[in-house]
This record gives C-alpha cells, sequence and structure tokens, in this order.
C-alpha cells in the first residue's frame, strides 16, 4: 500500500521541484562503478566508511599527542583546517569521484576533532570536581558532567538547525551542482571559525614522557588500547556504538520516507529540521534538574534515551503502512531529537567516568571513532532501502533494544566505572580507615575491659 501510494505521488510531482525529485535523485543508482551501479546515498556511505577505516592507523599516533605531548591545540587547529579545506574545495571539479577524497578527509578531521573536545571536556570535569572526595565527588561529577554535557549538545543544535535551513534555501536553485558548491564553501567557513578556539584554548597534557626517546609505533599502538584493560569502558562503547547507529538510522530513515513515501511540502521538510535540532534547547535543559532530583546516573539516563528511541522506531515500524500526517511526523521528532540528545551527552559522560585521569585523550580517541563508526552503520543500513522504511525502522528498534541489554545485563555501572578508572580512591580510603579506626577501638574496648576484670 505504502509503495503504490509513493509511486502515485513521485508522478504527481515529476515535473516540479520539489524535495520529491530530489529524493529520487539521492535514491537513484546512476552512479556506475566497473560494471556495478550506485545511488548518491550509497556512495556516500562508502565513501565515509573508506575515511573510517583509512583514519584508524593515524588515531594511535594521535592518541598518544593528546595525553603525552604538549600540542594539543595544534592537532585541533590541522584537524579543523584540514576539514574546512576539502568543504571549500566541493564545487571545483564536477565528477562524482572527486567526492570520495571530500568525504574521506572531512569524515577524518570530524573524528579527531570531536577526539580533542571530548578529551577537553573529561579534563573541565575533573577539574571540576577535584577539591572534593567520597559522595560528594561522585554527585559534584555526576552536577557538572551532565550540565556541561547538556548544554553543550543543546547549543550545538543552533548550528545544525542554521545549516539545515542555508542548506534547504541554497538547494532550491536550479543549478544543483553550485547550490551544493556555496553550501559547502560556507560550511568550510564556519568550520574554519572553530580554528578560534584552538588558538586560545591549552590543556597540556598532565603527564610527562618518562623517557627521553620518542615511543615507536607499537609502543603508541599499546597506549591507545589501554582501554581494553577497562570493562565497563568497553560497556560504554558498545552503548555509544548501538546508541550512535540507531538515532542516525532513524533520523535518516524518517527523513527519507516524509519526503519519498509521505510526499510533504518542502516547507514541512525545512521546519521538520528546525525543530529536531532547537527542541533539545528547551527539553535537554529542564532535563537536568530533573535528573539531579532523581539523582539518575549517566546508565539511567541512557536507559531512558535507549527507551524513547525504542518507542519511535517501534511505531515507525508497526504504522509504516498507515497514512502519516505532517503533525505525527513533527511530534515523532521532537521526542527523538530529546532521545538522541540524551543518548550522545550521557553516552560519552559515561566513557569519561571510565577513563583514568591523565588518559582521557586515549578513551576519547575511541569514543569519537566508535561514535562515527555507528553513525555511517546506521545511515548505509538506512539508505540502503529508501523505499522500505519499515527495515531500518526494525534495525534502529533493534539497536535500541541491544542498548538495552548492554546497559543493564552487561555489569555497566557508573560507580564501578568510577572505581576502575581510580577517580573513587579517596572513598576508598576513608573507608579502609573508617574500618580500620572501628578495628583499634574494638581491641581498645577489649583491653579496657580486661583491665577492669
Amino acid at each position: 500500500m505504502a509503495e503504490h501510494r509513493s509511486s502515485a505521488c513521485y508522478i504527481q510531482v515529476r515535473k516540479l521541484t520539489t524535495p520529491q525529485k530530489k529524493y529520487q535523485r539521492l535514491t537513484r543508482y546512476s552512479i556506475e562503478i566497473s560494471s556495478s551501479h550506485m545511488s548518491p546515498l550509497g556512495w556516500s556511505a562508502l565513501s565515509w566508511a573508506i575515511g573510517i577505516l583509512l583514519v584508524a592507523p593515524l588515531l594511535t599516533q594521535v592518541a598518544h599527542h593528546l595525553d603525552r605531548g604538549q600540542y594539543q591545540s595544534l592537532i585541533l587547529i590541522a584537524a579543523t583546517s584540514f576539514g574546512s579545506f576539502f568543504c571549500l574545495l566541493t564545487g571545483f571539479f564536477k565528477t562524482v569521484w572527486v567526492f570520495l577524497f571530500y568525504i574521506l578527509f572531512i569524515a577524518a578531521s570530524i573524528i579527531i576533532a570531536e577526539a580533542v573536545h571530548t578529551r577537553n571536556l573529561g579534563l573541565m570535569i575533573r577539574g571540576l570536581a577535584a577539591h572534593d572526595s567520597g559522595k560528594h565527588l561522585v554527585l559534584r561529577r555526576r552536577a557538572a558532567a551532565s550540565q556541561l554535557s547538556l548544554y553543550c549538545t543543546a547549543i550545538g543544535g543552533i548550528g545544525a538547525a542554521l545549516m539545515a535551513a542555508f542548506m534547504y534555501h541554497m538547494l532550491r536553485r536550479t543549478d544543483q551542482l553550485t547550490g551544493l558548491w556555496v553550501v559547502s564553501i560556507f560550511s568550510g567557513l564556519i568550520w574554519f571559525i572553530g580554528i578560534c578556539h584552538g588558538l586560545f584554548t591549552n590543556r597540556p597534557s598532565s603527564s610527562s614522557p618518562t623517557t627521553a626517546f620518542e615511543p615507536n609505533f607499537i609502543s603508541k599502538l599499546k597506549y591507545s588500547m589501554t582501554i581494553g584493560r577497562y570493562p565497563q569502558a568497553i560497556g560504554s562503547l558498545v552503548a555509544v556504538f548501538l546508541s550512535s547507529f540507531a538515532t542516525m538510522c532513524i533520523f535518516t530513515s524518517g527523513t527519507l520516507y516524509a519526503i519519498g513515501g509521505v510526499c510533504i511540502k518542502p516547507v514541512l521538510v525545512l521546519a521538520l529540521w528546525i525543530l529536531y535540532f532547537l527542541f533539545p534547547l528547551i527539553s535537554l535543559p529542564l532535563l537536568h534538574p530533573i535528573q539531579i532530583i532523581i539523582r539518575a546516573d549517566a546508565v539511567r539516563m541512557q536507559l531512558l534515551g535507549f527507551i524513547i528511541a525504542l518507542f519511535v522506531s517501534g511505531a515507525g515500524f508497526y504504522f509504516k503502512s498507515h497514512r502519516w500526517r505532517a503533525a505525527h511526523i513533527i511530534i515523532i521528532a521532537l521526542v527523538q531529537s530529546t532521545a538522541n540528545g540524551i543518548l550522545y551527552s550521557f553516552g560519552r559522560i559515561l566513557l569519561l567516568d571510565a577513563s583514568p585521569p591523565g588518559k582521557e585523550g586515549a578513551f576519547a580517541i575511541w569514543y569519537a571513532y566508535i561514535r562515527c563508526m555507528g553513525a555511517m552503520i546506521g545511515f548505509a543500513v538506512a539508505s540502503a532501502g529508501p523505499g522500505r522504511a519499515g527495515g531500518s525502522f526494525a534495525a534502529a528498534f533493534l539497536g535500541s533494544f541491544l542498548g538495552i541489554i548492554v546497559l543493564i545485563f552487561g555489569n555497566v555501572s557508573n560507580i564501578g566505572a568510577l572505581k576502575a578508572a581510580g577517580h573513587l580512591k579517596g572513598m576508598e580510603d576513608d573507608k579502609r580507615m573508617g574500618e580500620k579506626g572501628e578495628g583499634m577501638s574494638a581491641v581498645a574496648d577489649s583491653g579496657e575491659s580486661r583491665g577492669r576484670v
């Protein structure tokens, strides 16, 4: 039923310049590679995957320099400049092959830049809770980490909404390549402004190298693999991968279904994007005091995000054959945007809680890499069958369900992560001192009683 309705919709708008015609251009297998054909969406997913694979060896070097070097700002500036430079180049060469290199280098730059920002967040959280100990340290870290991460995520939606509005405006032009070129140049210029953050932000490593010799590649590789010694961090990475996969799959399949299946008006596409990116400005700050009141840690908040994503993907799969109205799509977008913000914010909080002091860079590299990999696979799954939204929603439902299983039965806990990382050594020392004091008082009492006898 849904396929007949979307086919009729495409026939109706075939002669118009609408999002439905752009949808057909995105999903049509128009790119020829050897003897096979790919759609632009599939070509983007392939380029994204190649970029993730090629950047992996570089991350071992970056992890070492983030934690043991003195050039963290230079790494951020280089990654930002590299990504913005390839954004500016888009449109100079009118061939699809060059987009492989664009997406490849931009994906690599995003991973490195996000790793640097995540490490900086970990240092700020550790600094804000440095003067606390015991239970006060746990509560202080929870409040500071959630406030910083939630507000950063919410503010990031402003930039995404501005880019969505500008992209919508430019892609309405008849010359599609010129519109894409202008959007990419504008993106590169905005991204280039991020260099200012790197110039005025310097958070050097807290530890100095133990030897005067530069470690070789094997030593740096072993250092970047130290995360394998912390099961809590591994569990949090699995949850990050599943959350990134589910949210990207829901967003991509929902957008494609709204344009190609429901055939909503162009202005509603813009409204859908803007509401999706701006609603967390309201929902996430309101969520922070509620979290503090109920004393929910990062694991419980992630469970909340997975449950919301489970509900959204389940509803999308169940009602895939029904006629969706614009109001239904907007409500789903608002709910899912909140789930996306929750999963993103508290996913990195849990990983930073599991990272030992001085090793935030090595853990942040894995966080950025796994998160980008999950988003890429979610995009590939959703774009592989754009006319079959039910399969994409089912995959997102499965990913959300597995995320809940991992957090509940995977021995992942916020307190356990803090203890394993060594953040609660003061609490353990106080506990041992208390037990020792109780033992000494018991011995004294027994000696006193014997003296009286």
